[in-house]
């Protein structure tokens, strides 16, 4: 596996995955956004700068924990950007597929969420399990174990990272790995997978950037 997507799949699942002689932040400590961008692939903090999003190979080699990683630059402070990702029943403004979202139980790191998702002539009905880590500002979420779930698997997360040079800007690493289930073949899955975060991520982007105004 190349180095740079040896380090990403560290980054994906949350590892230390520093080469040697390079100074990285504590356990726990958020780090900087020019840090992450240089582990990354060769010219990803140009492309970003180009194109604001970059949806990268599915990271881990297309086995079933892989996941669909995402960086996007937003043009808000990240208190702002995780101030919003927080609003969970305003995800139905800038996700179309979602009919209801509505928090069901409040936990002291973070929440359950039920969420209606229309697919075709199809309403699946599940529940997420967010998980926010206070200290590096980390979101990530799955399926509630404990709810009758229409879906297979949804895991995914959040990291924040804020520019030292730029504080007005924020990185944003976004990843997940879905599977419906229902008889539809895995390689289909992800192929529609990575249609389905470029564009939920092009859309959390137009509508953070506007402070929650856009809509698609």
């Amino acid at each position: 596996m190349p180095t740079w997507k040896m380090r990403v799949a560290c980054l994906a699942l949350g590892l230390a995955c520093l080469p040697a002689g390079v100074a990285g932040a504590g356990p726990g400590q958020p780090r900087s956004a020019e840090s992450v961008l240089a582990e990354g692939p060769p010219g990803l903090g140009s492309r970003l700068e180009q194109e604001r999003l970059v949806v990268l190979e599915d990271v881990g080699e297309g086995s079933p924990d892989s996941f669909v990683v995402a960086y996007v630059l937003f043009s808000r402070e990240r208190s702002q950007v995780l101030s919003l990702l927080r609003q969970a029943a305003r995800q139905t403004e800038y996700r179309p597929e979602l009919a209801e979202v509505r928090t069901v139980t409040s936990l002291p790191d973070g929440r359950v969420d039920e969420q209606q998702m229309k697919i075709a002539f199809k309403t699946l009905t599940y529940r997420l399990r967010y998980r926010e880590d206070s200290e590096t500002g980390r979101i990530s979420w799955g399926l509630d174990p404990d709810f009758d779930n229409d879906i297979a698997r949804l895991d995914g997360f959040w990291d924040l990272y804020e520019f030292e040079s730029r504080p007005d800007r924020t990185l944003g690493r976004f990843g997940s790995n879905a599977d419906v289930g229902r008889g539809v073949p895995r390689f289909v899955q992800r192929g529609m997978s990575r249609k389905t975060v470029l564009r939920y991520v092009r859309n959390c982007r137009e509508w953070i950037d506007s402070n929650g105004e856009w809509r698609p």
